[in-house]
């Protein structure tokens, strides 16, 4: 603009304002009347698989899923390596947490059973004696509840259906998946690892199995390798 020479403004006379007004509200509706071509089945299908953060397919009990590493390369599965796996790098996925806790309805491995009602009885009066007044449903899921569970959110699974699954672990929803009710799904940690069942205590996945060297119920001062597929061995660390 050349200097000294000044802008000039007015206002919109009411006319002028009213067209304007109609002018928008019409464009806005030109818009909305504009039809979009409903998506197929197979394409809400893609965008909903791209869109998810999902498990990955672990395979956590396949003993086909990773090789054995060499014994010397194999570190000790302490605690400290425990929680830096489990809770950062699960079965070899960076950032993974848990996969163990948690239960995809795509791609079901486990339930998170069956429980020892010896363990039930005590930890409810562990959350008692903190204040907390629990009951055995709000610890865990019995046959008739978990039934009707898998067959609304899990595709009437086999495995809900398998009166030796229960008891289970309460499990709560985590976006498309399916939690333990006792895992913090922000940081992997479990919030009753004290009082953990030894369901969880005793449990190695076969990444796990394959790539270090662990303690055994029965050689708790030991580290050794399970040899995966060996059935004694197997059978002897369950006992």
């Amino acid at each position: 603009m050349p200097p000294n020479i000044k802008p000039t403004t007015r206002s919109l006379t009411p006319e002028e304002l009213e067209k304007l007004v109609k002018s928008a509200a019409s464009s806005v509706s030109a818009i909305k009347n504009i039809k979009q071509p409903l998506p197929s089945k197979e394409e809400v299908a893609e965008e909903k698989k791209s869109a998810k953060f999902y498990l990955p397919v672990l395979r956590l009990n396949d003993p086909t899923q990773w090789d054995s590493k060499p014994l010397s390369e194999r570190k000790h599965f302490t605690n400290e390596v425990a929680k830096a796996t489990c809770v950062g790098k699960c079965c070899g996925y960076d950032g993974l947490k848990a996969g163990c806790c948690q239960l995809d309805p795509e791609d079901i491995e486990h339930v998170l059973g069956p429980l020892d009602e010896e363990w039930i009885k005590k930890t409810i009066k562990w959350f008692r004696k903190k204040g907390i007044n629990v009951t055995r449903h709000d610890i865990v899921i019995d046959f008739e509840e978990g039934r009707l569970i898998g067959q609304a959110h899990f595709n009437n699974h086999p495995v809900f259906l398998q009166k030796d699954s229960y008891p289970i672990l309460r499990i709560q929803a985590s976006g498309i998946r399916f939690s333990c009710k006792f895992l913090n799904v922000s940081n992997g940690m479990c919030t009753i690892y004290e009082q953990r069942p030894d369901m969880c205590k005793d449990y190695y996945c076969s990444y796990v199995k394959s790539n270090f060297l662990v303690r055994t119920k029965n050689h708790p001062n030991t580290y050794k390798k399970i040899d995966i597929g060996n059935k004694e061995e197997e059978k002897e660390e369950k006992e």
